[in-house]
């Protein structure tokens, strides 16, 4: 008996709504966490007396980031959107999901390597094989929707989730920039080390999701060495307070 292999696209006309949610969700959301950011930057800087210049010269820096959120970034999301779009296909055999898309190497998870499907109604469903780093991402924008739905639910049970992973991935983004300026701007041992190791740690783990995540672009993957000289400042701050439990000089 021949083996029956089901190919899906997706569709065009769901093209616009994904491009809306970018547009209302996705860019307000990151411009508030660099605003955000920004707001407790300068509020520490004034509270350990920093001057006016140097402020003013982070703050440009800050605008500029929130110009290119809210005026570039959805002209590249929306470039790399339609690209991802056009070139998506799913594959279902016997035994096995096959995700294709283009810049982006394929990915083939056997059913038995699923540990959990998780569908967000309305936007879409995950399936998280082993190690859960590899997750094969179903838009609910593809064709026969409800005939994929079926066939994986009768692989493995699927949870129903109401938060959607980039949330939370924004709301870890505003936790460690805030941890990111507080360290700057202190000069306690006691809150500096701790600091300093926690922020270096969630730079690391980024750093290393980004390498490893087969869903991330490889020109995304090239962008995640901007995060070393963040990691180089945590341990330079490191350094500068271990510096001052060295005796001084006697003279």
């Amino acid at each position: 008996m021949a083996t029956v292999v089901r190919n899906y696209r997706l569709l065009a006309s769901a093209l616009p709504i994904e491009e809306k949610r970018i547009r209302t969700s996705y860019v307000p959301t990151l411009l508030l966490v660099v605003a955000l950011s920004t707001i407790v930057f300068v509020f520490l800087g004034i509270s350990k007396g920093a001057t006016s210049k140097s402020l003013i010269q982070v703050g440009l820096l800050l605008t500029a980031l929130m110009l290119y959120v809210a005026i570039w970034a959805p002209r590249r999301m929306k470039r790399r959107l339609n690209s991802c779009w056009e070139s998506y296909d799913l594959e279902i055999g016997q035994d096995y999901l096959l995700r294709r898309q283009a810049d982006l190497p394929d990915l083939c998870l056997q059913f038995e390597e699923v540990q959990v499907i998780e569908h967000v109604p309305g936007r879409y469903l995950r399936v998280i094989g082993t190690p859960k780093s590899r997750v094969l991402g179903i838009p609910q924008g593809i064709e026969e929707f409800e005939e994929v739905l079926k066939t994986l639910s009768s692989v493995h049970p699927i949870r129903v989730r109401s938060i959607q992973q980039w949330q939370k991935y924004r709301a870890f983004m505003a936790a460690g920039l805030i941890l990111y300026v507080t360290m700057l701007w202190s000069t306690s041992a006691v809150v500096v080390i701790p600091l300093s190791l926690a922020v270096a740690a969630m730079i690391v783990w980024v750093f290393f999701w980004y390498r490893r995540n087969p869903n991330i672009s490889r020109g995304a993957k090239r962008l995640s060495w901007l995060y070393l000289p963040f990691l180089l400042m945590c341990f330079l701050k490191l350094l500068v307070v271990a510096a001052s439990f060295l005796p001084k000089p006697v003279r």
